[in-house]
């Protein structure tokens, strides 16, 4: 029978509904996992990429601002500051012997007396000026074994800057192969890259670069080993 409508009558109006929902594919499970493996590979190398960036250039502008204070220690007291090698020691009140960037850092960290040598010798203070660098935490070393004016100044990756004062030409050169310019340098655990004015790739010639002045130099994001990029090298004397 029918009803008036034309439909048919008796039993239930609804019908069931057939699901056209379905799962994954394991083809299409491989290739989503690919792609987002993928895109996460890019990620990791756009921001691998981006961070050697933002170091290279803490590290460049730390290069720069260190050489302003040197620039105005020379215009103040007519030379640079010592690196404590050329037989010309650096000692701080403790006793640590400090040399190249560790040397460097004292001068410029600590307040400068200003003297005057008498006739009969006498080396008399005539008064005392305030330190010439100022560093945030960060961008300077804890105190070498107890000695609070022990320091040495530090690149984007921590590892120490080299100093060379280099005033006095290839007389005043020092070439800085080897760890022991540097504050707590342990040969036994740590190793280093030689001095890239003798072997760099980039270098303008092999010695002192800034001659009659100073070279500063960071051995960038490969640091202080044997396997050193020399093309990373980040200094004073590059570009010019």
């Amino acid at each position: 029978m029918t009803s008036e409508t034309g439909r048919p009558s008796g039993g239930s109006l609804a019908t069931p509904l057939r699901s056209h929902q379905r799962g994954f594919t394991m083809v299409e499970l491989l290739v989503t996992i690919s792609l987002i493996v993928f895109l996460m590979s890019m990620l990791a190398v756009g921001t691998a990429s981006y961070l050697k960036s933002a170091e290279n250039a803490r590290t460049e502008s730390i290069i720069k601002r260190v050489s302003l204070y040197i620039d105005t220690y020379h215009s103040k007291y007519g030379g640079y500051p010592t690196d404590g090698l050329d037989g010309d020691d650096l000692i701080t009140p403790e006793g640590s012997y400090l040399t190249g960037g560790a040397a460097l850092t004292y001068t410029l960290t600590q307040p400068i007396l200003i003297t005057k040598t008498l006739p009969n010798g006498e080396v008399r203070v005539l008064g005392k000026e305030e330190p010439i660098g100022e560093f945030r935490s960060d961008e300077i070393s804890a105190a070498s074994e107890g000695d609070d004016a022990a320091r040495q100044i530090l690149d984007a990756w921590y590892e120490p800057i080299h100093y060379d004062d280099v005033s006095k030409g290839i007389d005043g050169y020092s070439p800085q192969s080897d760890g022991e310019t540097h504050l707590d340098w342990d040969e036994d655990e740590f190793t280093h890259s030689e001095d890239p004015r003798d072997l760099g790739e980039r270098s303008i010639g092999t010695g002192p670069q800034n001659i009659e002045e100073y070279d500063i130099w960071s051995h960038g994001s490969s640091g202080h080993t044997p396997e050193e990029l020399y093309e990373e090298m980040l200094s004073n004397w590059q570009g010019e």
